[in-house]
Order: C-alpha cells, then structure tokens, then sequence
C-alpha cells in the first residue's frame, strides 16, 4: 500500500472537489505553489509528467502531483483514452522506486471503469477515498450547518430541500444567497425561502435561454424535455416569464449604459448568482432587445387566453417552441 498516493472517487462531486481543494491549499499554503502540480487531458505531457514524479528538484522538497481523470473516468469519458491512462500507469509502476518520499499523488476520477485494469491496481495499492451521496438525514446536517449563523428549523429544511432538490452544488449556492441577504441570527421560514430560494425549474430557464441563445434546435428539444418533466404549463409559466423579466431589467440599464453588476444588484435587490448568470449576455440582450419584448408580451397573451378557455393547455408548448423557432439570437 503506497501511503503517499490517494485516489478520489464517487458521485458526490461538491464533498469530493471541497476535500480536493482543502488538501491543495493547505498544501500551496505551506510549501508553496511551485510544488503543486496538475495534469490534465489538456496539459498532459509525458515528459512534464515524469519531471514531474521523478526529478528531485534543488529548491524543492515537498511535492503534490495532482491527474485527473484516472483511471479512466464514465463521468468524463472524452478526458483521456484508456490506452493512454494504461501505458502511463504501466510506466508509474515500473519507476514508483524513483519517487521521492515527499511526494504525494493524487489520483481524482469521479465515477471509474472499475473493469480496468489501471483501477485494480490503484484500488489495490493506494488509499482510496470514496465520495457518496448523502443520505436524507445527512443533508439535512449539511443545510443546518452550512446555514449558520443563519437559524433553520427541520421543517423548513425539508422545505428548502423539496424546492431546491438533492445536488449540492445549488443546495450551497442558495445558501449563500441567503447568507448574502440575511442578518447574522435570522430564522429562516418559509415565507423567506419563496421569496430568495429559486425552484429547480429556475435554474433549467437559465440553462433554456443559454441554449436558445447558441442553438435554437436545442434550446427546443430542451424546451420538450422540460415539457416532458413538468407536463403543466404553471410549473414553466412563473419561471420563464421571470427570467425574461430579468432580461428586460438588464436591457433597461444597458440602455442607460449600466453595466456595473453591484450596482444592478444594490438597486435591483437581485440576487448576485441570477445578475452573475445573465449580464454575461448584456451585448447580445441588447442587440435583440425587441424579440426578448415580442417573445414576453406573447407568453403574457397566450397564458391570459388559455386562463379564459379560448386555447387548450398544450397550446402553451406549441406557441413557446413557435417562438423560439422564430428567433435569430
């Protein structure tokens, strides 16, 4: 067992890169950055790879050598081959004598090939560490935790997790968001959760209109995937309709030549993450500010028509992918 070499593994992508990222700072913190290096699929030279384990540097004592992607990852299959991950573990066993003792390897793949063979030697010879996902009770330690110095009672955590689902990466960025709003000692309820916490539909919007800005095709095919999920049209009407009215408030202060995020957020009271998220697109919402208008006043109309009888429900879907269809982002 090499004491030295780790291999992070597991589903659970937020605990795995958090424990990747404190073991790395602690350690840029204390022998510096010059003894940090990282390879991946974009940077892997072989030779820079063997200077890397093997050289003994002369200023250089302590050294942490990071490959991602190995053994040969599901989770992230374009990375590298599998004849490439072999031939490198192939050559790192025949010269483990060489390594330094004060080097430490860390191997990350979040969900390995276990068929391989690079992932029954490693398994077999290195510390492995695996990262799974939480249990109910579990993340519900997380979100009363990760709250503080916030106050959240168990009711309203089984609230938040049931608008917010179970992926950690949004359980902490809505979170934050609240720690952003909130005063240090505040009990969070649910009236507070409705007014700060997005449904996950509201991050599918984004993820929508990011699409329908770079492949329209797309952008509908998500559209019915949505439609698919969701089969009502009110569970995609609040959500869409709001995040155009975002558009049209980044549109309002790109006309006035606003483009200052901090200032969008203290006058606006947006949250950071939704102003983050869209005034990347400022340029391109301001060139097409009237089809954003044209394709927000329809949805209005289409929703009133419905309400009244005058249309059935599926003819919300049929009028939003007409829409998008239309467009020429």
């Amino acid at each position: 067992m090499l004491n030295s070499v780790f291999l992070f593994t597991g589903e659970n992508i937020y605990l795995l890169r958090q424990e990747f990222q404190r073991r790395k700072n602690t350690f840029v913190e204390k022998f510096w950055v010059d003894s940090l290096f990282i390879f991946n699929s974009e940077n892997r030279d072989f030779w820079a790879v063997k200077q890397a384990l093997y050289a003994w540097g002369l200023f250089v004592s302590k050294k942490m050598v990071i490959f991602e992607g190995i053994p040969k990852d599901l989770a992230q299959e374009w990375w590298l081959s599998a004849d490439k991950i072999d031939k490198f573990i192939e050559d790192f066993q025949n010269n483990i004598k060489l390594l330094s003792p004060d080097t430490t390897i860390l191997f990350l793949c979040y969900k390995p090939d276990k068929r391989t063979k690079t992932y029954k030697r490693l398994s077999e010879n290195v510390t492995v560490k695996s990262f799974d996902n939480l249990k109910d009770s579990q993340l519900k330690q997380f979100v009363k935790d990760q709250v503080s110095p916030l106050i959240i009672w168990s009711d309203e955590i089984t609230y938040f997790l049931d608008k917010v689902w179970t992926d950690m990466y949004r359980i902490s960025n809505e979170i934050e968001k609240l720690k952003y709003w909130l005063k240090e000692g505040t009990t969070i309820t649910k009236e507070i959760i409705d007014e700060f916490v997005f449904w996950l539909i509201d991050s599918n919007t984004f993820a929508l209109f990011n699409k329908l800005f770079k492949n329209k095709i797309d952008a509908v095919r998500y559209l019915e995937k949505l439609q698919n999920e969701w089969k009502e049209r009110w569970n995609l009407i609040w959500p869409i309709t709001w995040n155009l009215k975002v558009f049209l408030t980044l549109i309002d202060y790109g006309n006035r030549w606003i483009k200052d995020s901090k200032q969008i957020i203290a006058e606006t009271k947006l949250a950071p993450m939704t102003v983050a998220t869209n005034i990347k697109n400022m340029d391109l919402l301001l060139k097409h500010q009237e089809t954003i208008k044209s394709m927000f006043m329809s949805i209005i109309d289409i929703d009133y028509a419905i309400k009244n009888g005058k249309y059935p429900d599926t003819y919300f879907w049929l009028t939003l992918k007409k829409l998008f269809l239309e467009t020429n982002f």
